[in-house]
């Protein structure tokens, strides 16, 4: 049935031709009392011609489309030009395609090979700060790593796949590696830590979610002046919460955007806005939920579900 719809869809033309031929043959044929066996036979000799035409016609739009070209069904020049023209326009569109795949591969390697050679100098920096001593730029510092970081961490979430390595380890020495690295912030800034965590031994990918956490809790020093930050765990969920500036309501949704920084007049002005992007992509991929509640003036909880919810993705 299919076939014979195609069959008649292609050759509409024909058959519609072959209905007024026969009609109007028909109508002079009464008209003038001719003889109505040189009608039916000048029909029947009509019909079979555009028949075979019919067939020979379906067969070759069949293989055309078989072949998946560009089908005419009318020897149009003017379709041909047309047709001509969509596939050069194809050629070219997967050419820029192509090119600006690899233009984009080879900025990517520039950036990786870069922010990999820029840390030897930062590391040697930060190790002359401590030696005599000097608080900020031992600050300064550790912005710039959480820079370069995230810049590394936009690269590798933009490919195809994160670089997993999931295996077991404590939840606490992790939390507690990651607070120590920001100990001078809660000095310089005079902010209580409250640590309240079950420990136990959880299968993740460390490196990636220590990079969520960071992300988190970095944020949560930026925008607390005073008061505290509390990191809490408790089966499965980890939470970190602050006294800091907090979001509005409308910005809760439009902070996971890519480059959006909220309410700039109140928040870091040099904030890229690629911290929390990377942090709902990430755990995205990861497989874990979270959520974000959050008072102005009041405060922030950032909560998470360390237990799976789907597969990994990718």
């Amino acid at each position: 049935m299919k076939k014979l719809k195609n069959f008649c869809s292609g050759n509409k033309d024909y058959i519609i031709s072959l209905i007024v031929f026969s009609l109007t043959f028909g109508l002079i044929s009464f008209a003038f009392s001719l003889d109505w066996l040189i009608f039916l036979y000048t029909l029947a000799l009509v019909s079979f011609i555009l028949l075979i035409l019919c067939i020979v016609r379906y067969v070759k739009v069949q293989k055309l489309l078989e072949n998946s070209e560009f089908t005419y069904l009318r020897d149009d020049i003017y379709e041909k030009h047309i047709g001509e023209i969509f596939k050069k326009k194809d050629k070219e569109l997967k050419d820029i395609v192509l090119k600006s795949k690899i233009r984009q591969d080879d900025l990517e390697g520039l950036l990786t090979i870069w922010t990999h050679q820029i840390k030897t100098p930062i590391s040697a920096i930060s190790l002359i700060s401590q030696r005599y001593d000097c608080m900020d730029i031992d600050l300064e510092l550790i912005k710039i790593d959480d820079y370069i970081s995230s810049l590394l961490s936009f690269i590798k979430s933009r490919r195809a796949s994160l670089d997993y390595n999931f295996k077991s380890f404590s939840i606490e020495s992790l939390i507690k590696d990651i607070a120590k690295r920001y100990r001078s912030f809660f000095i310089e800034k005079r902010l209580s830590l409250n640590l309240c965590i079950e420990d136990e031994m959880i299968v993740s990918d460390p490196k990636w979610l220590s990079f969520v956490i960071e992300q988190i809790l970095f944020n949560s020093i930026k925008y607390t002046e005073k008061g505290f930050i509390s990191i809490r765990y408790k089966e499965n969920v980890l939470e970190i919460i602050d006294s800091g500036i907090g979001i509005k309501k409308e910005d809760i949704e439009n902070i996971k955007k890519f480059g959006y920084s909220g309410d700039t007049y109140k928040r870091d002005a040099n904030s890229t806005g690629i911290g929390l992007f990377l942090v709902d992509d990430i755990l995205a991929k990861l497989g874990y939920s979270y959520s974000i509640k959050s008072e102005p003036n009041k405060g922030t909880d950032f909560s998470i579900n360390l237990k799976r919810n789907k597969l990994i993705q990718d």
